[in-house]
């Protein structure tokens, strides 16, 4: 055994019987000799019977709080994904990219025009989309709800010496449908907007409103606590602990730690 070691041994052996003088106080003899082992064998017995006393009542209460927890956490998560839903029903925003050529970036809900640096949005809404194709260019035009017109070029000339990017008949017709087909989906979306913003403004109200299941788990936990209050096998753990300790003070004339 290397010194190390010994050492350890040691100062294990002393921390253990440290922790027996405090647990059983009032001299070598009563921590240690065979004549007070009953005594010693008695108290650690109501020890052992308050803390499982004990130990239960707080798995119980702390099963009952995490129940409440629990129904207090899905209560504000369901209230938070409504809130959303209702948000994004006021205000859908963007939604997800579709498609783009050009200068025209499509996305769910508008087209976003993007000119040198500067940049705009077209809600789709409403808006009418048309192909047309000249000389030089091949042109989108766009008339939004409000009557105002956006035209989109796309050349289609041999390449020059600017290696301008050069854009098919084809793929701007396509595009054009792309546009045309988001626009329909966006005005069937807002015709529906009104009615489904209405009824996900009231579920919302009601799902605030039902807080049932966060108040029977509130009942539940008050009952558990009451229940650990009156619990009589641990009133009579309770009881015999301090009988026990009291005996060990008559005993030795020292009150040993709980």
């Amino acid at each position: 055994m290397n010194a190390a070691l010994v050492v350890v041994v040691v100062v294990g052996l002393g921390f253990g019987v440290l922790w027996r003088r405090h647990r059983y106080p009032g001299g070598w003899a009563f921590a240690f000799s065979f004549r007070y082992e009953s005594d010693r064998e008695a108290l650690a017995n109501a020890r052992y019977k308050a803390r499982a006393a004990s130990r239960r009542a707080a798995e119980a209460e702390s099963a009952a709080q995490a129940e409440l927890t629990s129904a207090q956490a899905a209560y504000e998560r369901r209230l938070r994904q409504m809130e959303q839903q209702v948000a994004r029903l006021r205000n859908p925003g963007s939604g997800a990219r579709l498609d783009g050529l050009g200068e025209l970036a499509l996305f769910q809900h508008i087209l976003i025009v993007s000119s040198g640096p500067a940049t705009r949005s077209i809600e789709l809404a409403g808006l009418d989309a048309r192909f047309d194709t000249g000389r030089t260019n091949h042109s989108i035009y766009l008339t939004d709800a409000t009557g105002r017109v956006h035209r989109a070029k796309y050349p289609h000339l041999p390449p020059a010496p600017d290696d301008q990017q050069r854009f098919d008949e084809e793929a701007v017709r396509d595009f054009t449908v792309a546009i045309q087909n988001a626009v329909a989906n966006e005005n069937s979306f807002r015709a529906r907007v009104p009615h489904q913003l209405a009824q996900a403004e009231q579920q919302l109200e009601e799902a605030r409103i039902d807080t049932r299941i966060q108040q029977a788990a509130r009942t539940k936990l008050a009952q558990v606590r009451q229940r650990n209050r009156q619990d009589p096998h641990r009133k009579v753990a309770d009881s015999e602990l301090e009988e026990a300790l009291q005996d060990w003070k008559t005993l030795t004339g020292h009150l040993p730690p709980k």
